[in-house]
């Protein structure tokens, strides 16, 4: 059996007294995106980190001076930034923040309300190249017929047979930069719904991805069609099988480049159509996934995940040679200056945090030093382990070294599985305050433990090949890669395999409960809004076609593959204490899935315990929610894994003392 150990960047801290709670990674900065100016001299970029004191995310716009490196804070408030562009001659950046659309100076100042009604759910906006225009992507207000059925009936929802269609809005500004009047639309009606857009470089026209509905049981069925920028009859320019992604328009405006992906367990195409529409050109990409970035004359810039690697790539059109820009690493969000010159882009090469970039004539450097925070916080030695799955397959993964390793011990080991199934484990901190089950925290837990997450069949950035390993596989091919690496690790005298904990999120907590009842490898296993039951998922979730995509029939139509790759299958022969952790409001994976693993369970006569976080959707949107998952999380394991007692999860906190009693009591 193939087992090779190999060193990441990252690494154990030369201090092992840091600290290492679950706080301290959670109350870490870090970068989201980057946006140079168009004239490059100045990157914006938005920070996020977690308030718990008033349980929100904040996310803030901050700007650097590429000549000198300053960084400053342009945005405070209690809401978040959620888009935001620079203006044409660099002396504003527009933001939307709760519906609403500023802009603001890049050297600071108050920002400006650019106040306007008759649109909502703004989630995308652009300057038009003049400067003279915003464009956003939002939805119409509720029309008469709307109201009036909410008078007389109140609210109420006809399922997938309506929904609010976002379409393209054109909000006139005046040198003062305000809205002239209310934004105009460019495109209405219920016959297609606007998932993005992209603006010729003249300003003449718009390229814009629509699907029939704002559903998401349509997300691949879109086309690509133009509109005037200022309004018009639509064209359509291409309509390849699937759903289209990243517009991006050639320097020249002459043609226009986006992806195309067929379907869920397939690596996406480039495609490039001329801007009529008369020549639509699609180019097979088996070896990366692509977010595009730039399109010269004969090339495309884009960015994609090698492996736990993610870097920037160019391929050339005539001839499909495809070349890495960057060394092993990470990079991404890159933007370019309008005359080429100059890049901007988030990296991180260290295994720690992302830091913001400029490359230019002078060199590569960083602008934020946000890696400083790691001074105060441990980090893990981590590797690649590399090895063979039940029928020969090449499964990789990485493991995460216990806090305090001595050599000869053996240590609990955590078997933490990442969802998708097309997502991929990465080493480092780069999101730590966004994640749950924090590798970090897991190892540094107790006396220490193992973290084992294996990027297994059906996983993005090892190819389109090795992502279609997934067909008709889904729980129960990953359950067993999963279980190969974990007796890797047993037969390497690491891990004790009476202490094995086994949780993930999403299609990780499905994995996750595959191999709580499938094998017997798991001592305790947490569910977190995983698929207990294809049936139940399908005919409940709002994305219905996923199943039928990696199974290729509906449950009337192959039962068989529904129970084989489902959890509550193989419950005859479960024993493994289960909790379920579970948002009260997941459309994605309905709560039933959660319910249904539970009940089956105590049933059977296996402890199971549930835990439904109020509000939630299909993952943790606020600070408290993303604490109180990988508390829990480390609760639970607590008992099964490091002999304590039960944890209370109705009571887990001390109220504080009412300062009168304790003034009576004095």
């Amino acid at each position: 059996m193939l087992a090779a150990l190999l060193t990441l960047g990252s690494h154990s801290s030369a201090n092992e007294d840091v600290a290492a709670t679950l706080d301290d990674y959670l109350g870490l900065t870090v970068v989201r995106d980057a946006e140079l100016s168009p004239s490059g001299a100045h990157v914006a970029w938005r920070q996020f980190r977690n308030d718990f004191e008033e349980d929100r995310q904040d996310e803030q716009l901050w700007v650097a001076s590429v000549a000198d490196g300053r960084t400053w804070q342009l945005t405070r408030g209690d809401e978040f930034v959620s888009d935001y562009d620079w203006s044409p001659n660099g002396e504003w950046v527009a933001f939307t923040r709760d519906n609403d659309v500023y802009a603001i100076s890049p050297a600071g100042g108050e920002a400006k309300h650019i106040a306007f009604d008759g649109v909502g759910g703004i989630s995308s906006l652009r300057f038009a190249p003049d400067g003279t225009a915003l464009y956003l992507l939002g939805t119409a207000e509720p029309d008469e017929w709307t109201e009036a059925r909410e008078e007389r009936y109140g609210d109420y929802t006809v399922f997938r047979e309506e929904g609010r269609h976002v379409h393209l809005w054109r909000l006139n500004l005046s040198e003062e930069l305000e809205a002239d009047e209310d934004p105009e639309p460019i495109t209405e009606g219920d016959e297609f719904s606007v998932t993005e857009f992209s603006l010729a470089p003249d300003g003449s026209q718009i390229a814009f991805i629509a699907r029939p509905t704002p559903h998401l049981a349509d997300l691949l069925d879109s086309a690509v069609y133009r509109v005037a920028a200022s309004g018009g009859d639509v064209e359509m320019l291409a309509d390849p099988p699937g759903a289209e992604r990243w517009l991006t328009w050639r320097q020249d405006g002459a043609r226009l480049a986006f992806t195309v992906l067929e379907g869920f367990p397939e690596y996406a195409d480039i495609a490039t159509v001329s801007a009529d529409g008369t020549d639509l050109q699609l180019h097979a990409m088996p070896g990366h996934n692509a977010r595009l970035i730039g399109y010269d004359a004969s090339s495309v810039l884009f960015e994609a995940g090698v492996r736990t690697d993610y870097g920037r790539f160019t391929i050339d059109l005539g001839s499909g040679e495809v070349r890495s820009l960057d060394e092993p690493g990470f990079f991404s969000s890159t933007t370019i200056s309008a005359d080429r010159s100059r890049s901007a882009f988030l990296g991180s090469v260290s295994g720690g945090l992302a830091e913001v970039f400029v490359d230019d004539a002078k060199g590569r450097r960083a602008l934020t030093k946000l890696q400083g925070q790691l001074e105060h916080v441990w980090q893990p030695r981590q590797t690649l382990l590399q090895w063979e799955s039940y029928d020969g397959l090449e499964i990789e993964g990485i493991v995460t070294w216990p806090r305090g390793y001595v050599e000869g011990k053996t240590y609990p080991l955590f078997v933490r599985t990442h969802g998708g199934p097309t997502g991929t484990d990465r080493p480092g901190l780069r999101i730590a305050p966004r994640t749950i089950y924090q590798p970090a925290v897991l190892a540094a837990h107790g006396n220490g433990a193992f973290v084992l997450q294996t990027n297994y069949r059906g996983s993005a950035g090892y190819g389109a090949a090795f992502q279609k390993t997934n067909l008709r596989q889904l729980g129960i091919g990953p359950a067993r890669d999963i279980i190969a690496g974990v007796e890797t690790l047993i037969a390497q005298g690491l891990v004790d395999p009476d202490r094995v904990g086994c949780l993930g999120w999403s299609q990780g907590g499905h994995i996750s409960a595959m191999l709580a009842t499938y094998s017997d490898v798991c001592t305790a296993a947490i569910m977190g809004a995983g698929i207990s039951d294809w049936r139940t998922y399908y005919y409940n979730t709002d994305i219905t076609q996923f199943t039928t995509e990696y199974f290729g029939a509906t449950p009337l139509e192959d039962d068989d593959i529904y129970a084989l790759t489902s959890p509550v299958t193989y419950i005859d022969r479960a024993s493994t204490p289960t909790l379920v952790q579970h948002g009260e409001n997941d459309q994605r994976v309905p709560i039933a899935n959660g319910y249904q693993l539970r009940q089956l369970l105590l049933d059977r006569g296996v402890e199971s315990r549930m835990i439904v976080y109020a509000g939630m959707g299909h993952g943790p949107r606020t600070p408290r929610h993303r604490r109180a998952i990988t508390a829990h999380a480390l609760g639970w394991f607590d008992e099964y894994l490091f002999g304590a007692d039960p944890a209370d999860f109705v009571r887990p906190v001390q109220p504080e003392a009412d300062e009168d009693e304790d003034k009576d009591e004095e």
